[in-house]
């Protein structure tokens, strides 16, 4: 028995125009959200760079009063003390990156030191600031960070930045550094 071209039922072929719609919706899916993964990454890696420059400012002014010992005399005040609020005096010798000239007593040098670290932190980090504190001998000391300090004559060295992209506006980031910068004893 023959069927006839009407009867036979023919099997389907290629995809549906409902199936490839579904195809493309979840595609672009997966597309967004790897465009999301990359964005975070971006600020993610943004964030670590910011950090890791922070860092390396706050071991730059230690190293500069390692350097300058004499500007922080035990009995006097250290020269390299400055304020979070202290700013750059726009003294061009004194640009971030440029090298410092001589100057005619430690404190001079001093005081150069942290006209040019204050225009390194400005230049280099979003609203970028410092703070240089010798810690008196038994004086606490809370940092923008949030942690206490107790003094005993260690150096607390805080460089701070505001990171907008990550967070609320007005929250800042902080790297606090707390080290010695005593010359050492005498070898026996």
């Amino acid at each position: 028995m023959r069927l006839r071209h009407d009867q036979v039922k023919t099997l389907q072929r290629g995809a549906t125009l409902i199936e490839v719609m579904v195809a493309v919706v979840l595609l672009s899916f997966g597309i967004v959200g790897l465009a999301g993964l990359q964005f975070n990454g971006t600020k993610f890696n943004h964030s670590a760079y910011l950090r890791s420059q922070g860092t390396a400012l706050a071991y730059d002014m230690a190293d500069r009063m390692r350097a300058n010992l004499d500007a922080c005399e035990a009995g006097n005040a250290c020269a390299y003390d400055t304020a979070l609020a202290d700013s750059f005096d726009g003294d061009a010798a004194q640009t971030c990156g440029l090298p410092l000239g001589a100057q005619a007593t430690a404190e001079d040098m001093a005081a150069a030191d942290v006209n040019q670290w204050k225009h390194c932190l400005e230049d280099t980090l979003p609203d970028g600031q410092g703070l240089v504190q010798v810690l008196a001998a038994g004086a606490p000391h809370v940092d923008q960070c949030g942690v206490t300090h107790v003094g005993t004559g260690a150096v607390v060295i805080e460089v701070s930045w505001s990171e907008n992209r990550m967070r609320d506006a007005g929250v800042r980031d902080c790297v606090v550094v707390r080290t010695e910068v005593r010359p050492l004893p005498p070898a026996p």
